[in-house]
């Protein structure tokens, strides 16, 4: 048998390389805002300068992302939603809201602590 009969040949997967650069673009922000919050009392220098540039292109990258990854599984998101149309929320759905609820709250309440 030929070798490179035998070889297959893979097609592009748009799909996966959209998941795969809105995850890698995600988990960048967390690294630059954290780098951003604690270098942000420092006048402006390359260094904070760098980490608003990785931070700032990691946030449109991730829009962008998040977008064509909706666009591309809008018949899984369709489906989704209407099957929660027909049922009720699931608890896990209300966990996560409820987690992400608290924790963003908790992270924003220092704000009302450190001006006065």
């Amino acid at each position: 048998m030929n070798k490179m009969a035998s070889i297959k040949t893979n097609k592009f997967n748009i799909r996966s390389f959209v998941a795969i650069a809105m995850c890698i673009s995600g988990l960048l922000l967390p690294i630059s805002g954290t780098m951003n919050h604690l270098l942000q009392f420092g006048l402006l220098t390359q260094e904070i300068h760098f980490w608003m540039s990785i931070h700032n292109m990691s946030g449109l990258l991730f829009t962008i992302f998040a977008i064509f990854h909706i666009i591309l599984n809008r018949t899984n998101l369709v489906n989704y939603v209407n099957s929660v149309k027909t049922n009720a929320i699931s608890k896990e759905a209300i966990i996560a809201m409820l987690f992400v609820i608290i924790l963003v709250g908790l992270a924003a309440l220092h704000t009302l602590f450190n001006y006065s």
